[in-house]
């Protein structure tokens, strides 16, 4: 039932449906007709302002409603690596909105998707003003993610190099941001390389991972 009210922005919609069925604030919705998997509407918001279906203003304001109706800010559950809705914003680059959902209590410590935390996924995909906020958390900057070892600063070294939706200038900030911080530099991940062997050709990167 939400499917088509989110992915639309329908504001007044969800209000009067949520009204009258205030427990669909939590149920797990589809993400289209050809991929039933469920996830919580708070983390469908994320999808639909990375496929354009909505705004990034417009998402907040579906969030706002959600939450007013009693919607779990961590989502349907909190599983190991299974992404919570702060942590589907920062990875598609719903950057306001991740802002939004830290500010209504969202778990930072959380790790979903290949074990990374929200600040690994701000990290990787160059979202400077997420990162910026989170930085300014009690987190524990050198956690290595689940699945690859790997701090916030290497997600963001690498980033730079794979990551295509995002500007250098954008990576290169962030890598600023985590450097600046004091983050240690050389812990390794899973298979032994440092950013400096991922960045050992990279005159730009270097230079700034240098500056400290």
């Amino acid at each position: 039932m939400l499917q088509a009210i989110l992915k639309t922005g329908d504001t007044a919609m969800l209000y009067s449906t949520l009204k009258s069925h205030p427990e669909l604030a939590n149920e797990g919705v589809p993400l289209d007709d050809t991929n039933p998997a469920l996830a919580h509407p708070l983390h469908r918001i994320a999808d639909w302002i990375f496929t354009k279906d909505i705004s990034e203003e417009k998402g907040i304001e579906l969030a706002e409603i959600l939450l007013d109706f009693g919607a779990n800010i961590d989502g349907l559950n909190l599983k190991t690596l299974q992404d919570t809705p702060i942590i589907a914003a920062a990875s598609l680059y719903a950057n306001q909105l991740a802002k939004y959902y830290l500010t209504k209590g969202a778990n930072l410590d959380h790790q979903g998707c290949f074990g990374g935390t929200a600040l690994h996924w701000a990290a990787w995909c160059g979202g400077v003003e997420l990162l910026e906020v989170l930085l300014q958390q009690d987190l524990d900057l050198n956690q290595k993610c689940i699945e690859f070892k790997s701090t916030p600063l290497f997600w963001a070294v690498h980033g730079t190099y794979q990551d295509k939706n995002m500007a250098r200038n954008a990576h290169l900030k962030s890598i600023e941001l985590l450097v600046n911080a004091g983050v240690d530099k050389n812990i390794p991940n899973l298979e032994g390389y440092t950013i400096f062997d991922l960045a050992k050709d990279d005159e730009e990167v270097l230079r700034i991972l240098n500056r400290h």
